[in-house]
């Protein structure tokens, strides 16, 4: 069972709301003992001394003066005298926390065990003591409203403002400091798919700002490599074709009575020099990311597919998907051509337009691709078929081309098994942007 959360903007939720929390309860709980609780241990004292000296003083009085000084007590201070040893009626037991500081405070006076009993009289909750004193027999009652205070009230509003005030002061502070660090992963996750974010704002705590600004500069970084790696596989891959061309002009410049087949055999080398050359500055040039129309896909497959031999490709109807048509086009023939080279039997090419992200897939009856070298086979130049023979193994680039096409265009390319041996190749496309549809009509 996992207790601690996963996201760091949990774990730092969860630290402050325990350091809140602790500080909020220990704060109350100071408040209630050094403050709270001296303040109602006063008042009760002085209220029991109050109730005695009361009842003491009603029954030193003249019997016509009782009436009087008992609605004078009952107008002015809410204290009910009664003289005699009827209590009241109905009496019964009442919780309440200041009444049963009360009843302390008046054991201590009396000493004697007190016990404060409560009725009803026209509605108003009234609680009652018995007080026994050397001239006889009183019965001291206050109403609940004389006391004014609704504890559990208060300490339910306390709490509930406290846990509010922590959550939320929690729940600020922990989103000020991950949400750069969210937006520094996501940067760096595009980073990683060799896509270029925007830089991230150098801003807020200094630790951070130095965070973000490092980022900055070493995205920065990653893009001039890769731009010069571009140039630089460009320009070479381009001034090969000068002596490429001289070699072609000394071969067609060669005695008639030149080897025949020599000749073939150069003009087949010069000619494969000349290919690898020209995938090599298609690599370099134009992986960028291109503008997305919405685009019928499967007509889109159809014109990729045309007419070649070997492809089973049955069109269900119109796929209406926006999407850079000229890299999707790319990568299908490219996955198409690999199929073709690795089997001998029919490649299938089906089109998967049910959900938000329609799907492309090339399924072949090949000897397939191990597990540990399906990340590899991406990388350029990379080739299963170790001979270097470019009529078995191809030149390595074809996968490396698709890979870059893919994340330049936000698309997602997945190598897996197909049932009863070979390979599936699949071309997951981008979501629908705002205002885009998919659609898809039979």
């Amino acid at each position: 069972m996992r207790l601690r959360p996963g996201s760091l903007f949990a774990r730092v939720l969860l630290t402050l709301l325990l350091s809140f929390g602790s500080f909020a309860l220990i704060t109350f709980g100071s408040m209630v003992y050094y403050v709270l609780y001296p303040v109602v241990q006063r008042s009760t004292a002085d209220l029991a001394a109050f109730m005695e000296l009361s009842a003491r003083t009603l029954l030193l009085l003249p019997s016509q003066a009782r009436d009087d000084y008992q609605a004078k007590l009952l107008d002015e201070y809410q204290v009910r005298l009664l003289s005699g040893s009827e209590p009241p009626q109905n009496l019964d037991d009442y919780f309440y926390p200041y009444v049963v500081r009360l009843s302390q405070a008046l054991s201590l006076r009396l000493d004697r065990p007190v016990r404060m009993q409560s009725n009803l009289i026209d509605g108003r909750r009234w609680f009652w003591i018995d007080l026994e004193t050397s001239s006889g027999r009183v019965w001291a009652g206050i109403p609940r409203d004389r006391i004014g205070t609704r504890p559990m009230i208060g300490v339910v509003v306390i709490c509930a403002l406290a846990v509010l005030l922590v959550v939320l002061t929690a729940a600020i502070l922990a989103r000020r400091v991950t949400a750069p660090l969210t937006r520094l992963s996501q940067a760096a996750e595009e980073v990683a798919k060799g896509r270029s974010p925007e830089p991230l704002a150098e801003t807020g705590p200094r630790e951070l700002a130095n965070l973000a600004r490092q980022f900055n500069e070493t995205s920065q970084q990653v893009r001039e490599l890769l731009a010069d790696r571009t140039v630089l596989l460009s320009g070479i891959s381009h001034d090969l074709r000068t002596p490429l061309t001289r070699l072609r002009l000394a071969l067609e410049m060669l005695p008639d009575d030149t080897d025949t087949e020599l000749r073939a055999r150069m003009r087949r080398d010069i000619e494969e020099m000349s290919a690898q050359i020209g995938q090599a500055v298609e690599l370099g040039g134009t992986l960028g990311a291109g503008a997305r129309d919405q685009e019928d896909l499967a007509k889109l497959v159809s014109e990729v597919v045309g007419h070649r031999p070997r492809i089973l490709w049955r069109p269900l109807g119109r796929c209406i998907h926006s999407v850079n048509a000229l890299a999707l086009r790319r990568i299908l023939g490219n996955l198409i051509e690999n199929a073709l080279r690795y089997s001998n039997d029919t490649v299938e090419v089906r089109l998967d337009c049910r959900h938000e992200t329609p799907a492309l897939f090339v399924l072949d009856r090949g000897p397939g691709i191990p597990d540990a070298e399906r990340e590899a086979v991406f990388r350029p130049f990379y080739r299963l078929e170790r001979s270097r023979n470019r009529n078995t193994g191809g030149s390595g680039l074809g996968l490396a081309v698709a890979r870059q096409l893919a994340v330049a265009n936000e698309m997602e390319i997945a190598l897996s098994d197909r049932d009863g041996g070979g390979l599936i190749a699949s071309i997951r496309l981008p979501a629908a942007r705002a205002g885009d549809d998919t659609e898809l009509v039979h």
